[in-house]
């Protein structure tokens, strides 16, 4: 069975009404993500961060997957689909994808503030200020925050390196490390890019543009995908 690998990023989860913060001058809901989303924003303030994701997953517990999520989900009938996310939500397991890999982490889990192997499902709960590990310390979101270390990258990268097909959606390509991963793929892989924007595409192999949203663009790169396996 062909591989097809998915590298998705925000725009997907941005046509399920989840917002992105590059699309608005570096704000996210109105916060400059420096203050929310890195290990200094946590030391100086975990109370405003730990809001700020609650938020942030009643937001996603709303959202809904869309066509796009399904159209992937329809490729694993005929191939070895494995989609590497960067996006922190649940829409691609919710929508029924199987083999799903979230390079900076999943809003639906917390972890230790002082062990990063201690994780936990949150299930439809939040994570308060007081709230802590089986070690006794503070659960912080399964975030991979700005100046961390992305841990699940080297697996990534080596899903990618014998993919057929690499599908690239709702992602600029320009935030690193997840943006080099393209240069992983094998010379032989098929590279489709869904995005309605402009995006650097220097060294992509074999590639094909699709320049549509993910709802609509994935279904032809599925179609386009069949057509040549």
């Amino acid at each position: 069975m062909k591989k097809v690998v998915v590298l998705s990023g925000a725009g997907i989860s941005a046509e399920s009404g989840l917002k992105t913060f590059r699309g608005s001058d570096g704000l996210w809901e109105n916060h400059n993500v420096y203050d929310v989303a890195t290990p200094e924003a946590w030391a100086k303030n975990p109370a405003l961060v730990q809001k700020f994701y609650n938020q942030r997953r009643q937001q996603c517990r709303a959202a809904q997957p869309n066509a796009g999520h399904f159209a992937l989900v329809d490729l694993e009938k005929d191939f070895d689909v494995h989609i590497i996310t960067q996006n922190i939500d649940d829409l691609h397991e919710r929508a029924g994808s199987t083999n799903i890999l979230h390079l900076h982490g999943e809003i639906t889990k917390a972890r230790s503030s002082t062990n990063e192997t201690l994780v936990y499902d949150l299930k439809d709960g939040d994570i308060q200020m007081g709230d802590t590990c089986a070690e006794g310390s503070q659960l912080r979101p399964h975030i991979v925050w700005f100046g961390e270390l992305v841990p699940n990258i080297s697996i990534a990268q080596k899903i990618i390196r014998n993919a057929d097909f690499l599908i690239i959606v709702g992602t600029s390509l320009n935030v690193y490390p997840a943006a080099g991963l393209v240069h992983f793929a094998p010379n032989y892989c098929n590279t489709i890019l869904v995005d309605p924007n402009d995006c650097p595409t220097t060294n992509l192999k074999q590639l094909s543009i699709i320049k549509e949203i993910a709802g609509t663009g994935l279904s032809k790169a599925a179609k386009l995908i069949r057509s040549i396996a």
